[in-house]
Parts: structure tokens; C-alpha cells; sequence
């Protein structure tokens, strides 16, 4: 096990924030009836969420079947990578794809994390201080470079905007279907501490999610014409009767909040600013992943999951209950 000192404990606060949403998502109303048609062009915008994703990716296959004229697609963190598979075109590969990951395809833990637990206290301290991440993000960069094809994106009809974080200056990176990268990918998925920054024409990039969870206003100021935003939220409020007093689900309690108000208040400012129907949709039951619980099973289910959440929100914008 572990021992005590300032890094096992900073270890033990990313581990808890890893924790979250993994089975407290609130049943949704979202999907509201609207003037907008149904078939009305789209923006289509992810959150991320980790292995969630899958639940996103189960929601824009259901969306694009059935006819919604997506014209641009915007993600960050790993709804960048379902941003790009659906700028790619083939909607059977991102459900296949998710159907696929496993923890071993995604990233693997350090030998020098992994054996600092064996290790006296203050020598794990010691052997923690010298470490980038915990983990280590390579079996994902071999996963993107034969699951995305670049020339597809560039070629692609559907405008594309992924989100990074530039460490050094404090602020989001945008990247489009031209300056799309592998490692661009690899960068919007690298939360600080879990994965080391990449680095990006010599600047430092991690998650997009730090500077725009859900990235709905750098999708509508693409200037597509749309006249829907469609969000995808796989974060919801803890569904809990009072605030726990548990330390695990206080830090889940927190860091949702903090992720689905971010969400909801950009929502509000794209229907102000760009006067566009925006509709946020949620998963209906719980889904029972926390971002790294990359098994073939629960993926698949929230995939399943997705599907049907987007039938039920296509229904409730042609009037249909």
C-alpha cells in the first residue's frame, strides 16, 4: 500500500476527482419540445467524460441515422475523439471503436508509480516528486494513429473544432480539419497529473476540458450556420437526496457540479449570443463508468444507452412523447 506524505496525498485527490460520475447520473428531463424542426441543421458538440464517451457516441450514431444534418462537431477531452469520428464519416467505426478500448488499449501505470508503493514513506514521497503521471499514455497513441484517419477529417464537409489547454499560456488551443494532429488528440485527453502534457509545436498542451468542458461557443463561432446546438452532457448532478459526508462522493458532489454548471450557463450564452436553439441532452438513467472503466460490457450498454437517449430527445423536438 500506499504510504503518508504530501505526494500519496495529492495521488489520493486525483484518484478521488478519476472517481467521478461513476454511478450517481441523474435521471434528465432535457430534450425539450422547440420551433426548430428536427431535421434542422446542427452543430453537434461533446463533453467528454472518459469512458462515458461511449454513451456520447451511442447518442450522435442515433442523431445522424435518423437524418439530423450535423454541420460542425466540437469536442474536448474525449469528445474530441468522438468530434473526429464523426467528422470522419463512418459511424459504424466510432461504435465499433468504443466497442473495443480496454484499459490495456488506453494506457497502462508507470513502473515507477506502481513499485513507489512498495517503498517506505518518505521514499515514496521521494520517487512521486520525480513523476510526470501516473500514467502512461502510450498504448493511445498507437490506438489513435490506426483508428483516425486525417485524411478523412481533412477532407470532411463537416466543419471540426477540438479543444487543448496551452499550459504555458494559460488558455485554450483550437485546432480545425486542417491543423488537426494525432497528438492534438493525445493532448486534449491528457488530464494534468493522470497523463503528461504533449507537447505541440513546442508548446505544452493537456485537457481541453480545463478551459472548455463542453466547447458549444467555439463550435457556434465557427460561423456554420445551424440552427441547433445539440450537447451532448454525460456529467449530471449527483442524485442524491442531501449532500453526503462521504470524502469520495463529496468530491464527486463538487466536481460535477462545477462540470454541468460550466455546461449549462455556456448553453445559455450560445442561445443569447447566437440566437440558436440549444438543447442539452442527458443520459435518462444512471451510467455506471467512471472515466477509466474502459470494460467491452458497460461501454456497449452505454452505448445502447445513447441510442436510445437520442431517439427520446429526437421525439420530443418533432412534438412526440
Amino acid at each position: 500500500m500506499l504510504h503518508s506524505g504530501t505526494a500519496v496525498i495529492n495521488l489520493a485527490l486525483w484518484l478521488l476527482l478519476l472517481a467521478v460520475g461513476g454511478t450517481a447520473t441523474t435521471v434528465s428531463a432535457a430534450c425539450s419540445a422547440s420551433d426548430v424542426p428536427a431535421d434542422a441543421p446542427a452543430a453537434l458538440v461533446f463533453s467528454g467524460g472518459g469512458a462515458k464517451g461511449a454513451w456520447e457516441a451511442g447518442v450522435a450514431a442515433s442523431l445522424i441515422e435518423r437524418g439530423v444534418p450535423v454541420r460542425a462537431v466540437a469536442g474536448s477531452s474525449s469528445g474530441a475523439l468522438n468530434a473526429v469520428m464523426v467528422a470522419d464519416g463512418r459511424i459504424d467505426r466510432l461504435e465499433a471503436l468504443w466497442r473495443s478500448l480496454t484499459r490495456e488499449r488506453v494506457y497502462s501505470l508507470r513502473p515507477s508509480v506502481f513499485f513507489a508503493g512498495l517503498l517506505p514513506g518518505w521514499l515514496t514521497a521521494l520517487t512521486l516528486s520525480h513523476t510526470t503521471s501516473l500514467l502512461d499514455p502510450a498504448p493511445l497513441r498507437e490506438l489513435l494513429a490506426e483508428a483516425i484517419d486525417l485524411e478523412r477529417v481533412r477532407a470532411s464537409p463537416l466543419r471540426l473544432v477540438v479543444v487543448t489547454t496551452d499550459l504555458a499560456r494559460r488558455e485554450a488551443r483550437l485546432f480545425d480539419n486542417q491543423t488537426i494532429t494525432h497528438d492534438a488528440l493525445l493532448a486534449t485527453v491528457a488530464v494534468p497529473g493522470l497523463f503528461p502534457p504533449v507537447e505541440v509545436d513546442g508548446a505544452p498542451l493537456v485537457d481541453g476540458g480545463l478551459v472548455a468542458r463542453a466547447p458549444i461557443l467555439e463550435a457556434l463561432a465557427t460561423g456554420v450556420p445551424v440552427q441547433r446546438a445539440i450537447v451532448t452532457l454525460s456529467y449530471a448532478p449527483a442524485d442524491r437526496p442531501r449532500p453526503s459526508r462521504r470524502l469520495r462522493e463529496v468530491f464527486e458532489d463538487a466536481f460535477e457540479t462545477l462540470m454541468v454548471h460550466q455546461i449549462r450557463r455556456d448553453a445559455e450564452l450560445g442561445r443569447l449570443r447566437h440566437r440558436v436553439d440549444v438543447q442539452v441532452i442527458e443520459p435518462s438513467a444512471p451510467l455506471l463508468l467512471r472515466p477509466l472503466d474502459f470494460e467491452s460490457g458497460d461501454l456497449s450498454e452505454a452505448l445502447a444507452r445513447g441510442r436510445a437517449d437520442g431517439v427520446r430527445c429526437l421525439d420530443a423536438w418533432s412534438g412526440r412523447r
